[in-house]
């Protein structure tokens, strides 16, 4: 019995030492499980949270444009990245509390979580770096619809305009001066006559045939009363209330890891991105400020009518430049020129005046077959960029009377392959620019957010947050969400 009870107060001594080791181990282990799972819930808090924050993008810009932006005026009021901030608070508040909502009873909150603090330390706005945000965003949209290879076939045709040079030709300016050395013409006075009295008889020059004074006459209107007949849009907009005029809210640039969509190829995808969601002339646009936004995009003016003349410029330049190509690889016309010049000069009796009759007539007939291009690309036809022989539409007796219309045939190219042309040359910030103004003007003709402003569009953000348990821990995080 002595040797029994000797072994029990030797187990109650070893288990009193076993307990006084394995009390702490068990609460030290507890506690690290706790502060784990502190970081796990805090980890996935933060996730959800910002996953939320990113939920609750601008449905208008969504819908009509395909971009992903959380506009910080939230429907309403003033944009602010507090507003943002209280969002996200909100929702981390409501991740953290695991029993939020919950008809449990006993059910214990074990980490005891609460949010101390939210700052966000940077902001990727829409308009920054002169709209690189904005981009980045529209070419996501175009490369996972289309990808880079769409382009290819519109790639060869905007460089093939670009490197002909076309579009800095001057078909007026040169029927102008042909015109001029016609008038420069001056016909030697011949030897005096006398009549009976022995006076001087008088002498008038021999009046000189003016074979194009037709197309000069129509060259000196207004381009867009000889190409279009129908009626002309006359919307306008203010524009020192849009993004491309308006002092900008400054935010932190492009997200760290992304790269600039600034390649050729990808610069041409953008320019598809502002003909896909920008109406033109030939395919007008519900719900929009302005009937004409791509040509706005090209003209930058603050009226249909001014960017839709802009546009007939260049159009005009373009189609110009060709057809003195294709006119001048054609002998057959250069002779047909050459031919009525002499007959020109010859009745006046002046040869040395055919080589200027040649150039004049050469020039108006090129200025009224460019005029007939622009009427049917209007019309809704095709013009192809570089023409062939059989592609010449206006006979000289035609083209010199301006006795032609235009109807919508032809083959080639159409009204917007010439957009996507002059689109080419123009600078990639500007159309930008641009294509923001477009933006902000559409989205702001949406019941509920006529204070639309893409510099309060937030694409991502960097966010520190301090949270706090009631156990005695304080955590620190820095996160960063974005789109794309």
């Amino acid at each position: 019995m002595k040797m029994m009870k000797n072994r029990k107060g030797a187990i109650s001594v070893y288990l009193a030492m076993m307990m006084a080791v394995l009390i702490p181990l068990i609460v030290t282990m507890m506690e690290s499980a706790r502060v784990n799972a502190i970081k796990l819930r805090l980890e996935c808090a933060a996730d959800l949270s910002m996953d939320s924050v990113l939920a609750e993008y601008n449905k208008a810009l969504f819908d009509r444009y395909d971009l992903l932006f959380v506009d910080t005026m939230y429907d309403g009021g003033s944009g602010s990245v507090d507003k943002m901030l209280d969002h996200l608070d909100g929702f981390l508040k409501y991740n953290i509390k695991p029993d939020k909502g919950l008809l449990i009873p006993g059910c214990k909150d074990l980490t005891r979580l609460s949010l101390e603090s939210s700052e966000a330390v940077a902001v990727n706005r829409a308009t920054d770096e002169k709209g690189a945000v904005f981009r980045y965003m529209a070419m996501s949209y175009m490369l996972e619809k289309y990808g880079i290879a769409y382009i290819a076939d519109i790639q060869d045709m905007v460089e093939t305009s670009a490197g002909e040079e076309f579009h800095n030709s001057d078909v007026s300016g040169d029927l102008q001066n042909a015109q001029g050395e016609v008038d420069a013409i001056v016909y030697p006075k011949p030897e005096p006559e006398y009549d009976e009295e022995g006076n001087e008889k008088p002498w008038t020059p021999p009046k000189k045939d003016d074979p194009a004074s037709k197309v000069v006459a129509a060259s000196k209107g207004f381009l867009l009363s000889q190409v279009i007949k129908g009626e002309i849009s006359g919307a306008s907009a203010d524009l020192s209330c849009y993004a491309s005029k308006r002092n900008l809210i400054n935010g932190d640039g492009m997200c760290e890891d992304w790269k600039p969509h600034d390649s050729l190829p990808e610069q041409i995808l953008f320019n598809e991105y502002i003909l896909e969601k920008c109406g033109n002339y030939r395919e007008l646009k519900e719900g929009s400020r302005l009937s004409y936004e791509a040509e706005y995009v090209i003209g930058g003016k603050d009226n249909d009518r001014d960017n839709l003349n802009f546009v007939a410029a260049e159009l005009f330049a373009i189609r110009g430049g060709s057809n003195i190509m294709a006119f001048y690889a054609d002998e057959e016309k250069k002779q047909i020129a050459k031919g009525i010049a002499e007959a020109l000069s010859f009745v006046i009796a002046l040869p040395e005046a055919a080589g200027a009759f040649q150039a004049l007539i050469e020039c108006a007939w090129i200025y009224a077959e460019t005029i007939f291009d622009l009427k049917r690309l209007f019309n809704g036809g095709r013009v192809p960029l570089i023409k062939k022989k059989e592609d010449w539409n206006l006979t000289i007796q035609r083209a010199l009377m301006m006795d032609f219309d235009a109807d919508a045939g032809g083959e080639g190219q159409d009204y917007k392959d010439y957009l996507r042309m002059i689109l080419f040359l123009e600078p990639l910030d500007l159309k930008t620019a641009r294509c923001m103004d477009i933006v902000e003007m559409d989205i702001r003709l949406v019941d509920g957010y006529e204070d639309f402003c893409l510099d309060n569009c937030i694409a991502g953000a960097c966010v520190q947050m301090v949270f706090r348990s009631r156990y005695g821990y304080s955590f620190f995080m820095e996160r960063r969400f974005r789109y794309g």
